[in-house]
């Protein structure tokens, strides 16, 4: 496995999902939690990244961080899990309604999946990957009929990567209805729980948008990036045309719902739907090929059902033939282009924001920063002592014998709270930069500058820790009815 090379790969954003992780880590130590803005990126000044895009692989690298691995091991441990556990989970997932061969060959075919090793090893992009694993996760438990494990399973979905989560949740609710009425009533509040435990990321993401550029930023022009043929590969067409030429002998609900939603989001990943990209409002989506994510795990339960149906020793060659022709298609996407080892204190001191268009910087910040600040604290006329930098918090003692201001060479960002002298104090953000800065009077004083929750961060984690004790609560209920 490529993973196992000392060093990282050249991908388009594995770097910066690295650096992005060093940063949240050096948050989380200094007591943000949840970690939402990150001090020491965009050159030192601030930027709330984390506090819009999947957080979830940054909680789950904490993991190895504690059991002391670096950095870029940790990201690549994440990599490697999330590999490993796709395959185990969609293979767990699909032996609880087919034979273990057919279930072994779907669950082969969606690791090999171009798309998937294009995400991994073209794309670097860690939290869609890590969603990936966590979609087959979610299924296995609806088949396993735990309401608990798919409850945090979708919750650390939507943690894990926004925009699949998104794709993802629908299907999840109509494979539930597809499986019947009652699984539906029983397994349907799933969904909603887990959307209450990721409640303090998503809801916030949401709310804070209006306070950065994002609306007014074109991140990427989706008409660059349809999925092709090598991307797709055989395997979904071969899947569809022999599911077609059985169709009118099919009569499983979710099969048939599977094979049409598949044949949707492979159209959409392709340019011939670039018509509907224009009037729908899927633009949340920005790249087409994007749709993928769904088809190759669809097109795996569609391989393993008709792989079920074929009768002994046929049903074993078109299996071996399947995963020949996958694994042929997945040679081009196998292993990354070129290694380097930086080292990781190359991502620990980068300050880049980890973005394309720096797309989440406060709408208030006119003239991005292209360099690191000379001090933190600026101030005229006056002496700055016992000063301490956190990534929450700024606190200094001041000496000015006139009225003077102080900048704080931080970006203003929905949370910030300044106090001169343990009182709340006015302060302004009005400059071309976005930088906080607080006028002080004459005299002594010490200077404290807050990171915190807002009212509506506070509600979200509240009902985040809400979602969590009812769901023991439901769990704990159900288990004394069925021992009563």
């Amino acid at each position: 496995m490529a993973l196992f090379n000392p060093g990282f790969f050249q991908s388009d954003d594995g770097e910066w999902m690295i650096i992005r992780f060093s940063a949240f880590h050096q948050a989380l130590v200094d007591g943000q939690f949840p970690v939402r803005y990150l001090s020491r990126l965009n050159y030192g000044y601030g930027y709330p990244v984390a506090n819009f895009l999947y957080p979830g692989f940054m909680y789950f690298g904490e993991v190895f961080k504690i059991l002391g691995f670096g950095f870029v091991q940790s990201i690549k441990i994440i990599l490697g899990i999330s590999m490993v556990g796709s395959a185990l989970f969609t293979f767990l997932w699909l032996s609880n309604l087919f034979k273990k061969w057919p279930s072994l060959v779907g669950a082969l075919l969606y690791l090999y999946a171009p798309y998937h090793l294009f995400d991994i090893y073209k794309r670097g992009s860690v939290g869609e990957t890590l969603a990936l694993c966590v979609i087959p996760f979610v299924f296995w438990q609806i088949e396993r009929k735990s309401f608990f494990w798919t409850a945090l399973g979708v919750g650390f979905l939507i943690l894990s990567h926004n925009s699949l989560a998104l794709l993802f949740l629908p299907i999840i609710a109509l494979y539930l209805l597809a499986r019947g009425l009652a699984w539906a009533i029983y397994f349907l509040p799933t969904i909603f729980i887990g959307l209450g435990i990721a409640s303090f990321f998503w809801i916030p993401a949401i709310f804070d948008l209006q306070y950065t550029v994002f609306a007014k930023t074109q991140v990427s022009d989706w008409e660059k990036y349809f999925s092709d043929y090598n991307l797709i590969g055989a395997i979904p067409i071969l899947v569809l045309v022999w599911f077609m030429f059985n169709l009118n002998f099919i009569k499983n609900r979710v099969a048939i719902l599977l094979f049409i939603l598949t044949i949707v989001f492979l159209f959409l990943s392709l340019s011939l739907s670039s018509s509907v990209w224009k009037i729908l409002p899927i633009s949340f989506v920005q790249f087409p090929f994007r749709f993928l994510s769904v088809a190759i795990l669809l097109v795996a339960f569609l391989s393993a059902f008709l792989l079920d149906k074929a009768k002994g020793f046929y049903g074993l060659l078109i299996g071996i033939a399947f995963l020949i022709i996958g694994f042929l298609a997945s040679q081009p996407y196998l292993n990354p282009s070129m290694f380097f080892d930086k080292g990781d204190s190359y991502y620990a001191t980068n300050e880049g924001t980890t973005t394309v268009k720096n797309e989440y910087m406060p709408k208030w910040v006119i003239h991005g920063s292209t360099q690191h600040y000379e001090d933190k604290i600026e101030i005229l006329h006056s002496t700055v002592s016992n000063l301490k930098i956190r990534s929450n918090n700024i606190s200094f003692d001041t000496t000015s014998p006139e009225k003077t201001s102080a900048t704080i060479n931080t970006i203003y960002f929905p949370g910030w709270k300044v106090f001169v002298d343990r009182e709340p104090s006015n302060f302004s953000y009005n400059n071309d930069k976005g930088i906080i800065k607080i006028d002080l009077p004459a005299g002594m004083h010490k200077v404290e500058v807050n990171f915190s929750e807002t009212p509506v961060r506070l509600i979200s984690d509240v009902i985040s820790v809400a979602s969590l004790l009812i769901l023991f609560a439901i769990v704990i209920d159900r288990s004394r009815r069925l021992a009563a």
